[in-house]
């Protein structure tokens, strides 16, 4: 049996240059934007070298609120050094632990912490996975603080999270989400915007005994003595963005941008147990300040997104990711400029 297939020359020809047109049409979309040059002026032609100090946050924990107690656990924290670099389309920022530990007295300290963010000019996607084996009991609320000595080290305890996020600025002519992030623009001008976005997000942690201390098990609910929990979190977000601009060059901006999770999950105390779903709070929020001038630029972002879950009635579960940065950088000049 043989297939035969004719395909007509001209029309291939046709096909092709509307397929181009298209991920043309698609590529302008997503990177490109009209923007109100007295609003926001772009600086992404000149190539641009940065130094950068990153100390991650995370954390996860339990609250009953009938009884109004609380405990939450972290991992060791450390601090991250690296570069970065710019020029045109492409950022990228690289930092690496170099063994600036907080605490040295974790027997198993094993973690692989990857946050990532890609903008455009209008748009922002974040992933995140994060896997850590060993924890510290940070805080406990709601107990008389003679009960029980804090900090304490859980080596036992493993959690891993996984999350994807999009945001998109409506107001992206007059206001940047790059030049307070990304330092490839500068915003000339004061303006904000609204901000809408979905998010998934997964998270999973495990232990050898109950995350509850033995001695502070009458405090909480039994199904809070969890020696396993696991959830799924689909979230839609909508919130604003502003940034302040003083003399042209020094800026803050404050974004806080809540959502909507819609949850799935089970939990293991003394047996397991799933709970229905149910709908929570998430909330993100992304600053920054500092000097962006022609040249030089410098200052420090903070980013963070809490997850609340309620897991069974009045008893919730809370993560949390996010991380501080200090940044400091130099555009240099490229062969046509004359600044």
């Amino acid at each position: 049996m043989l297939f035969f297939v004719s395909i007509d020359g001209t029309g291939q020809t046709i096909l092709k240059d509307s397929i181009e047109k298209k991920m043309e049409g698609i590529q302008h979309y997503l990177l490109y934007r009209n923007h109100d040059s007295t609003y926001i002026r772009s600086y992404a032609d000149k190539f641009a070298l940065k130094l950068v100090a990153v100390n991650k946050i995370n954390f996860f924990g339990i609250r009953d609120r009938n009884t109004k107690v609380g405990l939450r656990y972290r991992p060791e924290y450390g601090l991250n050094l690296g570069v970065g670099v710019s020029y045109k389309w492409f950022a990228l920022d690289l930092a690496f632990n170099i063994g600036i530990r907080e605490n040295k007295d974790f027997e198993n300290s094993e973690y692989f912490d990857f946050q990532g963010r890609i903008f455009s000019s209008k748009q922002l996607i974040e992933g995140t996975l994060q896997y850590y084996y060993g924890h510290l009991l940070a805080n406990i609320s709601g107990i008389d603080d003679e009960i029980y000595d804090i900090p304490v080290i859980r080596d036992d305890i493993r959690s891993i999270s996984f999350g994807l996020q999009y945001l998109y600025a409506f107001n992206y002519d007059k206001f940047s989400l790059k030049a307070p992030f990304v330092l490839n623009e500068i915003q000339l001008k004061s303006a904000g915007s609204p901000i809408f976005g979905a998010s998934f997000a997964y998270f999973s942690m495990d232990a050898d005994s109950s995350i509850v201390p033995q001695n502070l098990m009458e405090y909480y609910d039994p199904k809070l003595h969890m020696t396993d929990f696991n959830v799924i979190s689909l979230a839609v977000n909508v919130g604003y963005m502003y940034t302040f601009v003083w003399k042209e060059h020094f800026f803050i901006t404050l974004g806080l941008i809540p959502g909507l999770n819609f949850n799935l999950g089970d939990s293991k105390a003394e047996q397991r147990e799933a709970f229905k779903w149910n709908i929570s709070y998430r909330i993100k929020t992304m600053n920054a300040l500092g000097y962006n001038g022609r040249r030089f630029f410098t200052g420090f972002q903070f980013v963070g997104d809490w997850n609340n879950i309620r897991i069974y009635e009045k008893l919730d579960a809370k993560f949390t990711h996010g991380s501080l940065k200090f940044f400091i950088g130099y555009r240099f000049r490229n062969k046509n400029d004359k600044s």
